[in-house]
């Protein structure tokens, strides 16, 4: 990799990084807003966990793995072509006529929803289900085209897609709490309007440009490479939200479990961004010749994976301190579990490393069977820990499940593809910060120990740890600077 691109690949990681921050950072910073002892609490955000619930389900139908099946049949068609424009339409269609169609379904069976809560206020799913839908909806919008305009490295509007759903989205929240009510009702109906006006805009932007149409040939195509992401992301859902369905009948716990939480889906999302940055970059240099090109590979694999953890261990510390300073109900014992709820994002990204072979080589079933195979786990898990452990027991059933998903991947990725991967860089040392974090995490809470002495140690571990694995990078790095002055 010549040193231009990587200066350039850094630069677009950091810009769609900031960009896929924004909206998950302002999210996580207003909460002290409404957050409170004559505002929302605990129980309240347990609410809000439900609604996030039923949310994300819908995100996951409507899109239907539209997201990566734009970001690689991009690579089948000459930008600014037919049928370019007929690919990016049908894309586009197809997540709004699901949308409808979860509509519908929605509201013709809200009675029967709300009778697997025992919350009363959970009960009622017509007061906010219809928002869940629309929320959901314009979530798959907006990730579909987000991911188009960073294929197409249109940089602006990347940003202006990204942060214009952090702003209305969370400004409609807040005039839903303090002007309708403060409840997760108002919460919820606030942020399906702020979601509904951003995703309006996207669709006058991408029907002006590409047209309305369908071509049937060409979505089944998509569609049949989708199919297998899809089944994959519901039982990532379930995966996700087993636990906070079965902690619903201890709201407090879920309370302070999903707070934690809902920091760590703010860390994810910001990782979400490098990768963004990273994916087409990895697909560009496999469609050379992935046998040929498995230095560059590396190195862009191994840049991911060392941004992922240093974004992942630098934020514990800072997120636990505001937690502890901001934070006014029993939501502040959040700050004990950030260490261990953060720890599964590197993981994540240890998986997704591993899965680039199978997504470009359109090997896409193994993420339906390793999936299903690991969510009968993590619910069998989550059974059998929660009612002993409470939010321990949800945590080390996640944990759990993304070791054997990070497993299962990188010992199929071998059988499909040859690439050497740097064991050390990619498997060995993150793994290692995990199990550290754990063991460190019994220990402090078998003796009682303040959780900032534990984290503090991970924090140093890990960044010493970094500092001598990628010891040559870094003096490189240092060396450039240094000549420069």
């Amino acid at each position: 990799m010549k040193a231009g691109s990587i200066k350039e690949h850094l630069k677009l990681s950091f810009i769609y990084t900031a960009a896929a921050a924004f909206s998950p950072v302002l999210q996580v910073l207003i909460q002290p807003v409404y957050e409170g002892n004559d505002k929302l609490g605990a129980v309240d955000f347990s609410q809000l966990a439900i609604t996030e619930l039923f949310t994300s389900l819908v995100f996951a139908i409507a899109l239907f793995g539209m997201g990566n099946a734009i970001a690689r049949f991009y690579y089948d068609h000459e930008p600014g072509s037919a049928s370019y424009h007929r690919m990016v339409s049908g894309i586009f269609s197809s997540i709004l006529f699901r949308g409808l169609i979860i509509a519908a379904i929605a509201w013709a069976l809200s009675d029967y929803i709300g009778l697997l809560f025992n919350q009363p206020q959970l009960r009622n799913f017509s007061d906010y289900g219809i928002a869940c839908v629309i929320t959901g909806l314009g979530r798959a919008v907006n990730i579909t085209a987000a991911a188009l305009f960073r294929n197409e490295k249109k940089i602006l509007s990347f940003i202006l897609v990204s942060m214009g759903l952090g702003v209305f989205r969370t400004g409609f929240q807040l005039i839903g709490l303090f002007f309708f009510d403060m409840s997760f009702i108002g919460y919820i109906n606030g942020s399906a309007i702020g979601t509904a006006i951003v995703t309006l805009l996207i669709l006058v932007h991408v029907y002006r440009k590409s047209g309305f149409s369908y071509d049937r040939k060409l979505m089944k195509e998509i569609n049949r490479f989708a199919l297998p992401l899809t089944q994959y992301s519901i039982i990532v859902w379930a995966l996700t939200y087993a636990d906070r369905f079965m902690l619903e009948k201890f709201p407090v716990d879920l309370g302070i479990y999903n707070t934690a939480v809902t920091f760590a889906a703010g860390i994810a999302i910001v990782l979400q961004g490098l990768q963004g940055a990273n994916q087409p970059e990895v697909f560009r240099v496999m469609s050379q010749g992935i046998s040929k090109h498995q230095e560059e590979i590396r190195q862009y694999c191994n840049i991911l994976l060392m941004q992922s953890m240093v974004i992942i261990v630098g934020a514990i510390l800072p997120t636990m301190l505001y937690l502890h300073f901001f934070y006014e109900t029993e939501v502040r014992q959040s700050l004990g579990l950030i260490a261990l709820v953060f720890m599964r994002s590197i993981l994540r990204t240890q998986f997704i490393i591993f899965s680039y072979p199978s997504y470009f080589l359109k090997k896409t079933r193994i993420f339906l069977l390793l999936n299903s195979g690991v969510m009968i786990v993590n619910i069998l898990l989550n059974y059998l820990l929660i009612p002993y452990f409470m939010y321990y027991g949800a945590i080390a059933a996640g944990l759990i499940a993304d070791l054997i998903m990070v497993a299962g991947i990188y010992f199929y990725q071998k059988r499909i593809t040859e690439i050497d991967w740097n064991t050390k860089k990619t498997l060995v040392f993150p793994l290692f910060i995990v199990i550290f974090t754990v063991i460190a995490d019994v220990i402090r809470v078998n003796l009682g120990m303040n959780p900032f002495i534990t984290a503090s140690i991970v924090t140093i571990v890990a960044f010493g740890g970094m500092a001598y694995l990628y010891k040559v990078e870094l003096t490189s790095f240092i060396e450039k600077r240094w000549k420069r002055f």
